[in-house]
């Protein structure tokens, strides 16, 4: 088989041959036909996520180390099926159309027992993360309960998004929902605030707008203009340029104009970095919940008293469980979603497309065809 490895921080990555793995006895052997490119995979090519006030590295964890073949996004076929029975898997066999959970956890501790996988200290053991990922042409998962059988009317390149764009943006949505609708409630409407609007903001946006109530004002922020007028056409109710010219001052007043009424009543901020978050929490009403989602990385400055006179609340999302990827395959394949502007690369051009990625050159998603 074929696959790219991440061999050392910021340099170009290897690309070897190697032998097709065994399955494992509860697990399966994946032949990947399509691996997204996620942001995530920059700073783990980078080895280090900015914390605001330092820096941390995944290698800071002994347990991960290099080389890694990395790709969390991942579609492709059943190739081999290891002997023994999965009872919390599907029933699968050889050719089968999949995509692959890829946020595997130790799967014994007291969270896992749980269903609260995220909460899990071993988390290491994800695909792309502690075991080889999607940057390769075959794939070993530890058991089958992982792997999600892809329905016909969903595309395969569709649905390798699903797993990690697609299922943090439900997540993200599902975990606004309920502060949503308790205020739509008091005050017959609401508004939510999407910033970014990358591949990610464009599945939140198709999201919140068959999840959230049918009252609710959907706008996207984002600093490209091209950004934008895509999401208009993706179903937008507003949006906000955040032209870098803008004073911060000038940047909040145009984005509370953009709401209802002054302001948001929610935010989820694919970006969250300092800036966003900052302008994000200062745009919204009394009540309103702000859910983070991305990984961009810094340190924010919040007034305390905002959290207590105005009964904000703020909350980290991190991808989702098992059984949310089954859900929003199932309500993918009912309703019709358009995914983001795909841009197809080949494992061989993979680096100069992580290069793309890296430096915002890419317009809704990249995605490794096998």
């Amino acid at each position: 088989m074929r696959k790219a490895q991440i061999v050392a921080p910021k340099t170009p990555l290897e690309l070897c041959d190697d032998a097709i793995p065994t399955p494992p006895p509860k697990g399966a052997i994946i032949k990947t036909l399509y691996s997204g490119i996620c942001h995530s995979d920059i700073n783990q090519w980078f080895n280090e996520i900015n914390q605001g006030d330092k820096k941390t590295h995944f290698t800071d964890n002994p347990k991960y180390k290099f080389p890694i073949v990395p790709g969390h996004e991942i579609a492709g076929v059943v190739h081999s099926l290891g002997s023994e029975v999965d009872p919390d898997a599907e029933d699968l066999k050889v050719g089968d159309e999949v995509v692959a959970y890829p946020w595997i956890s130790c799967g014994s501790c007291h969270y896992c027992d749980a269903n609260e996988t995220a909460l899990c200290d071993q988390r290491h053991n994800g695909l792309g993360v502690g075991t080889p990922g999607g940057y390769a042409s075959y794939v070993w998962v530890r058991e089958k309960k992982y792997l999600v059988k892809v329905p016909p009317s969903i595309p395969l390149e569709v649905a390798c998004m699903l797993p990690c764009s697609g299922l943090t943006t439900y997540n993200a949505v599902t975990t606004l929902q309920p502060a949503i609708e308790r205020i739509n409630k008091l005050k017959g409407s609401t508004s939510v605030l999407l910033v970014g609007a990358g591949g990610l903001g464009l599945w939140c946006l198709q999201l919140a707008k068959k999840i959230l109530p049918k009252t609710t004002r959907i706008v996207m922020a984002d600093i490209n203009e091209k950004n934008l007028k895509v999401a208009l056409e993706r179903g937008a109710d507003g949006t906000v340029l955040w032209d870098r010219n803008l004073s911060e001052t000038e940047a909040i007043e145009i984005t509370k104009k953009a709401g209802s009424n002054g302001g948001f009543d929610g935010v989820i901020d694919m970006v969250n970095s300092t800036i966003t978050a900052e302008r994000g929490f200062k745009s919204t009403h009394r009540g309103s919940k702000m859910v983070l989602v991305g990984l961009y990385g810094g340190g924010a400055t919040f007034a305390l008293p905002g959290f207590v006179h105005g009964l904000r609340t703020v909350q980290g999302v991190l991808v989702g469980k098992l059984g949310q990827l089954r859900e929003l395959v199932a309500l993918v394949a009912k309703e019709k979603f358009v995914p983001p502007p795909l841009t197809f690369y080949s494992l061989d051009d993979v680096f100069n497309a992580m290069c793309l990625v890296k430096d915002g050159k890419v317009q809704g998603r990249c995605i490794i065809k096998f």
